[in-house]
């Protein structure tokens, strides 16, 4: 689906594409990275449906990660293969079990975590991921999401 911003013309390129998904189906994200590769001037978006047809809206974008550098004294534990790359450029990896995800990252300059990391596996839907966006928006921290090696972060709108 085609969305068109109020004010914008709508025989132009549309502001937005949206792809519905139904909240108990299995990740693919085959045609949101399609989308997404296009890199054209407009928001990625998702619509997932719930069992009452109501709509929950997130923008989806590809997130690049900057080498940083560690904190001073920082040590990591983590050895996920999965994860190696934001550790080799210099991002503190920590547990993020008490946020529902696998990881929270941090840069050299974060007090906090900006980032919550959810290792995509086979078998999760987008249930799933609604969870995590929401609790991940609850406490001012970005969901991204790690899927064949691709990062892509996803952000709750208001339609």
């Amino acid at each position: 689906m085609r969305v068109y911003d109020r004010g914008s013309e709508a025989k132009g390129q549309a502001s937005a594409i949206t792809f519905a998904k139904k909240f108990d189906n299995a990740i693919d994200f085959i045609d949101i990275f399609k989308e997404l590769d296009l890199n054209l001037k407009r928001r990625v978006q998702i619509a997932i449906i719930d069992s009452e047809n109501d709509v929950v809206y997130y923008v989806i974008k590809i997130v690049e990660w900057p080498a940083t550098k560690l904190k001073e004294n920082s040590i990591t534990t983590i050895t996920d293969k999965e994860i190696k790359e934001l550790i080799d450029k210099g991002y503190q990896v920590n547990s993020g079990l008490k946020f529902g995800t696998h990881y929270r990252v941090y840069n050299y300059e974060s007090k906090h975590a900006p980032w919550l990391i959810h290792i995509v596996k086979e078998g999760i839907n987008w249930l799933d991921i609604t969870r995590m966006v929401r609790v991940g928006h609850g406490v001012n921290k970005t969901i991204v999401l790690a899927y064949k090696k691709r990062w892509i972060s996803l952000e709750w709108i208001k339609p």
